[in-house]
């Protein structure tokens, strides 16, 4: 089976709020912008203003894909439920670098609540958890993947 979990984040305006992300942590590029959405889409109001709205934008965050939404359901709201998990394999040395420098780039845009600073945890690996302006929580860990048991593994 082929199959992978991309997020899907939803906004009051998500073609503003990747930008804004963008600049905020300074680490993140949008990748795609696309409005397509249509009188009599379910979950819209009729009167929804169709050319302001965005039903698909994607971006990444480390080269990790996620994609946003105008938040068609009413007004998004932060959840302490879920967290998005950044896993870099620190076996890979330009990966582990990247994972560091986004780390910096995140403390210096003081945009962030920092939960947990980035820092070795006692299972070996490297570990932080910040909350961003929208309410979403990132956690950003940096371990050998080889080190890492797979749980679905027999």
């Amino acid at each position: 089976m082929q199959s992978r979990l991309i997020p899907s984040l939803s906004f009051t305006s998500a073609k503003e709020a990747p930008r804004i992300l963008s600049r905020g942590l300074r680490c993140t590029r949008c990748l795609s912008l696309q409005s397509q959405c249509r009188t009599g889409q379910p979950g819209l109001p009729d009167d929804a203003d169709l050319e302001a709205m965005a039903i698909h934008v994607g971006f990444s965050v480390l080269e990790t894909s996620l994609q946003c939404a105008d938040a068609f359901r009413g007004t998004p709201i932060p959840s302490n439920q879920v967290d998005l998990i950044l896993d870099v394999n620190a076996a890979d040395a330009t990966s582990a670098a990247a994972a560091n420098a986004f780390y910096q780039c995140v403390v210096a845009s003081q945009t962030v609540i920092m939960e947990i600073p980035f820092e070795r945890q006692f299972w070996g690996g490297k570990m932080g958890h910040f909350t961003d302006r929208y309410g979403i929580s990132w956690i950003l860990h940096v371990m050998s993947w080889r080190q890492i048991k797979d749980p679905t593994a027999q």
